[in-house]
């Protein structure tokens, strides 16, 4: 079964798990829990999970924190599950960043409805669900990338630079704009991981990658996606 993507879980609620992993693992995706004691914003960068689902009981600090946080640094769609329903708990959840919002006790259509519903619209709406220039072809959702119509392998990490690049096309993004998106805002010092990176991605989608016309050099600043010359 080809994956539907990744999830992850923050919340340590054994009802709660049961219920999300039973609810997506059979129709293609790929759970993972969140670990309690570790830092949670580390913990989505490093899962490279395509949706998150926040429970009440994530972490010690509440969950409208976590996504004031992590919207600092990423537009990764975020679900909320939470018992709690008054209008101003929905407000709060909504105004912090989250896509959606199911009170428990919930369905599993419920629930499988609103990961479908939000990752369909967070791919539609941020990067389209494909993407064809030159040789190149994109199918964000499925995650694949060909070219001259053979199969192109790549990692996580370099997908998720290309979805980047594609969704800025024409912008510079610099050094540390592209490692604090790939890797979180641990890396966006570190700028030779950037190098490294993006000239992996030229050596799979260039014609010519000791000269290239997707990904451009912007001397000591990053880099320009160009769609046309």
């Amino acid at each position: 079964m080809i994956s539907a993507g990744t999830i992850l879980l923050m919340d340590d609620d054994v009802e709660i798990r049961r219920l999300v992993y039973r609810t997506l693992e059979p129709v293609g995706f790929k759970v993972k829990f969140a670990d309690k004691q570790k830092e949670p914003l580390q913990q989505v960068f490093s899962s490279r999970s395509h949706l998150v689902i926040l429970g009440e009981e994530s972490i010690d600090s509440s969950y409208v924190s976590i996504l004031k946080d992590l919207r600092v640094w990423s537009r990764i769609p975020v679900i909320v599950l939470s018992s709690l329903h008054p209008k101003e708990e929905v407000l709060a959840s909504s105004v912090a960043g989250a896509n959606d919002y199911i009170t428990i006790p919930c369905s599993r259509i419920e629930l499988l409805m609103s990961v479908r519903s939000v990752l369909q619209l967070y791919n539609t709406t941020n990067q389209g669900t494909k993407f064809e220039i030159d040789s190149v072809a994109i199918d964000f959702e499925n995650q694949t990338v060909s070219k001259k119509g053979k199969k192109v392998e790549l990692t996580p990490t370099e997908f998720s630079l290309l979805s980047l690049f594609v969704h800025n096309a024409g912008k510079l993004l610099t050094h540390d704009h592209i490692l604090r998106y790939i890797r979180g805002p641990w890396f966006e010092s570190k700028t030779p991981y950037a190098y490294v990176y993006v000239g992996r991605l030229r050596k799979k989608l260039e014609n010519d990658p000791d000269h290239p016309h997707l990904f451009v050099t912007e001397l000591g600043r990053g880099y320009k996606f160009v769609t046309g010359q």
